[in-house]
């Protein structure tokens, strides 16, 4: 059906009309088939440049015409004005996906912040030096720009102009009195498409009055954007999907989906008030996937429908014939009129009956444990993120921002808050992304329109799963969520708030001016289910030792936010109760960072200038930094060394004390891996046996820190690395030392009791001698350690390999034999143990190598 046979067109340009002359709707009609010529040049590039949609072309734009008349039915009317701008927004609305809709081509499209940001994310997994990696990311962005864009940049084409072969710029309308008076109109009602109902409700809500000299009519701007956007909606049949030109395009994923069922779908019709879709052939089984494609699209044309009858009525405008689709919401019921062969549909979308549970057990205790630090952590995650952005946005310096976590005891009891001067969220935002269980912001299309360029300028997030924001009910039932947009007014301002937990609806309202953050930013508070100073409590600890059972919440912060590019400041009761700086572990004493790190923020350090003592950084040659720490030998007990991601503590690592910075393993954030190059451990540790070298402790312990920088890959240089007659020796020592020899027993590792030993434990502890003539190495534990292993791939040494690369040094080459011998006595008896026997290999064995 041509666009003129359509009744809708038809009663605006061509029947007699008590509102318009013929000699309106004349000049409107011809001004509307100017700008369809126009427009169809324009749409007909859309293929080559994103040639797996399907078709866009003007037959397309043509088609709603006629489903914008099966919608409205026989009463509802357009005058000729109104039809007009119709119009031209069907010609609009989607013919900017494509580069000629920008004047400038591919350089313009690349000067918009979207395309800069869809970029950046595409390039973030491309390899460094991986050229064809690069191009593909950037015919992604340049794909995605379009699609993303095409709506925005619709409500441009109106008025912007392309030059012409004279020179002469060339307007998609051509008629300048029209273009001037209706374009921006017309390139506003385009861009609607894309709008939310309720941003077309706001926005579109006036009329347009009559353009003199060329008529009368006015237009009413809510009713052609709801005619619209219900018509682009509507057409899914095979015009959209010619067999032919599916067979030439061979589109895959779910470009291939949507393809396959429109090329069966029939045109649509009314029955009662239903719209009614029918196909042919049915679908296969092998069809599928196609078949679903179909129910989702059709379930959008019916959530269309009626969000704009529920418009229509509310504003008592005329609605149209159609308030939905049949089947939309039964996969059963549209097969009655979609009908599939071999198969039947049924609901297969991923039921949850019990929405709270799940997100309890999977945003709760079941994740994270019991350990109240892991709801503390995410939601510092979440402030630092918005921080991180809003600097990025606003180009702030590399500290700015602050976060103040607050304890207040209020008439119904203890509340913990989280505030940060971040971005602050949208109530689209609010009441989407951070209740949607599993749906990351940062990583969605809407963190590209809500915040333009961030990712351009190279914001990564902490936050990658959409899940931490609730494990705050771990901590309590009673929720509110306070933000207000940094940009907006503080009439922008909402409360999200939880009454009862996951299992209650949570309410939004406007926020008290005096509730919301001042600077912009967002406010997250927790009623505490229990005390926090009484068993379980937040602050309460359990310890034999000590006596006070109450810990600081300061010391409490700063333990899981250790290494932060954010300040923190504490605040309790509305003191303030203590804070860390930006970046301040990288300057504070080592006492003070190693207090931090165990909790004990709140202890008054005691000063140390023993170099052995500092801790040292970790940097590559290019100064990029993945730690601050110093070998720890001495702790066999304790552990003080620790992987943070983002600066947020994540695991506790032993051999080390300080900070090593890590990347995490589990989505629950609670263990990682390092991130530092095996050649940055290895240099950092041989600077290390240079200093533990010189250090005023005992040898047992400098051998014990020789075993560490071996596994790290290092050099030990004056460090002992075995004890032999009764005393540690460095390598020179031990080489002198066993060359006039012609043989060496080693046992590895230091002799221990056995629980087949002649004697007890006790008193193997308390009379064993060593036999002097055999060498020991250091206790195993200090050489074998996971995380080493994992960032030296197993290239680090063991003081055995050390010991047995020295024999070859003093020996050449060096034969090994095993044996049980006597290692020492106890008590007058006598301790046998494996060892390993070393010889200098005889003239045959060197002869046959």
């Amino acid at each position: 059906m041509s666009f003129k046979q359509t009744a809708l067109w038809k009663a605006a340009f061509e029947d007699a009309r008590a509102d318009a002359t013929p000699d309106e709707q004349a000049r409107l009609a011809g001004c509307y088939e100017a700008m369809r010529t126009r427009a169809s040049a324009l749409v007909a590039k859309i293929a080559s440049d994103l040639p797996h949609m399907t078709v866009h072309d003007v037959t397309h734009l043509d088609a709603l015409w006629e489903m914008a008349s099966i919608a409205a039915g026989e009463n509802f009317d357009l005058n000729p004005a109104e039809a007009f701008v119709v119009g031209g927004a069907i010609l609009l609305h989607d013919a900017a996906m494509t580069l000629a809709a920008f004047p400038g081509g591919i350089a313009e499209l690349r000067e918009q912040t979207e395309w800069r940001d869809l970029h950046a994310r595409h390039m973030a997994s491309v390899p460094a030096g991986d050229a064809a990696a690069a191009k593909e990311a950037e015919n992604r962005a340049t794909a995605d720009a379009l699609r993303l864009l095409h709506a925005k940049q619709a409500e441009n084409l109106p008025t912007i102009s392309w030059m012409g072969p004279q020179k002469q710029p060339m307007f998609i309308i051509e008629d300048q009195q029209v273009r001037n008076f209706y374009g921006q109109k017309i390139g506003k009602v385009a861009y609607s498409h894309w709008w939310s109902i309720a941003r077309v409700e706001e926005e579109l809500s006036g009329t347009l009055g009559a353009l003199p000299d060329v008529t009368n009519c006015t237009v009413d701007l809510l009713k052609v954007a709801c005619l619209l956007r219900v018509a682009d909606a509507m057409h899914l049949d095979q015009r959209r999907a010619p067999t032919f030109d599916l067979a030439l395009v061979q589109p895959t994923g779910i470009s291939a989906d949507h393809w396959k069922f429109q090329e069966r779908m029939a045109k649509p019709f009314v029955q009662a008030d239903a719209l009614v879709y029918t196909a042919q052939p049915p679908f296969e089984v092998e069809a599928a996937d196609a078949w679903w494609t179909a129910f989702d699209a059709l379930q959008i044309v019916d959530r269309e429908l009626r969000d704009v009858d529920r418009v229509l009525r509310e504003r008592q405008k005329k609605p149209l014939v159609v308030r939905r689709v049949e089947g939309a919401h039964s996969p059963s019921d549209l097969a009655r009129t979609v009908e599939t062969v071999g198969w039947t549909p049924v609901d297969s979308t991923v039921r949850v009956s019990d929405v709270p549970k799940i997100v309890a057990t999977l945003g709760g205790s079941k994740l994270y444990g019991d350990s109240i630090a892991a709801p503390i952590r995410e939601l510092i995650q979440n402030a630092l993120d918005a921080i991180t952005a809003r600097r990025r946005l606003q180009g702030r310096p590399p500290k700015w921002g602050e976060l103040h976590v607050m304890l207040q005891r209020r008439d119904d009891g203890f509340w913990l808050c989280f505030e940060d001067n971040g971005v602050g969220m949208s109530p689209t935002v609010l009441t989407g992304p951070l209740i949607d269980f599993g749906n990351s912001f940062w990583k969605s299309s809407l963190a590209i329109q809500e915040f333009p360029g961030l990712a351009a300028a190279g914001m990564k997030s902490r936050g990658k799963y959409g899940i931490g924001f609730f494990s705050i009910f771990m901590l309590g039932d009673q929720v509110r969520v306070l933000t207000r947009r940094f940009d907006r007014d503080i009439q922008s301002a909402r409360v999200l708030e939880f009454r009862h937990g996951l299992g209650s609806r949570p309410n939004l309202r406007h926020a008290d001016p005096n509730e919301v953050p001042i600077d912009g930013g967002t406010r997250v508070e927790v009623k505490l289910k229990t005390n926090p100073f009484e068993p379980d409590g937040l602050l309460y600890r359990k310890n034999i030792f000590d006596k006070k059972n109450v810990v600081k919440l300061s010391s409490v912060i700063a333990a899981i936010a250790p290494a932060c590019d954010v300040a923190i400041t504490v605040i309790q009761d509305d003191e303030a109760q203590g804070n860390t700086a930006a970046g301040d572990w990288l300057e504070i004493s080592a006492v003070t960072l190693l207090n931090r790190i165990n909790g004990n923020d709140d202890k008054e350090p005691a000063p140390t200038t023993k170099p052995w003592e500092q801790l040292t950084e970790l940097r590559d040659e290019d100064g990029k930094l993945y730690g601050r720490a110093r070998i720890d030998a001495a702790n066999q007990w304790s552990t003080f060394g620790l992987l943070t991601v983002d600066g947020l503590a994540a695991s506790k690592i032993g051999l080390v004390a300080g900070i090593l910075l890590g990347v995490e393993t589990t989505a629950s954030r609670n263990s990682a891996s390092p991130i530092i190059p095996a050649p940055v451990l290895a240099s950092w540790s041989s600077e290390q046996a240079i200093v533990i070298g010189a250090a005023e402790i005992p040898d047992a312990e400098k051998a014990q820190a020789a075993a560490i920088v071996m596994a790290c890959g290092g050099d030990v240089a004056e460090l002992p690395v075995v004890w032999w007659h009764e005393e540690w020796m460095t390598t020179s020592q031990f080489v002198s030392a066993v060359k006039p020899l012609d043989r060496l027993e080693v046992y590895e590792g230091s002799i221990s009791h056995e629980d087949d030993d002649d004697v007890t434990k006790r008193e193997f502890e308390s009379a064993f001698k060593a036999n002097a003539q055999i060498a020991q190495t250091v206790d195993g534990r200090f050489s074998r350690n996971d995380w080493i292993a994992a960032v030296t791939q197993g290239n680090g040494s063991t003081p055995l390999e050390v010991i047995e690369a020295l024999l070859c040094e003093a020996w050449g080459q060096v034969e090994r034999d095993e044996d049980t011998l006597v290692v020492g006595e106890a008590n007058g008896m006598e301790i046998y143990r494996m060892v390993a026997i070393y010889s200098p290999a005889s003239e045959e064995d060197e002869d046959a190598d």
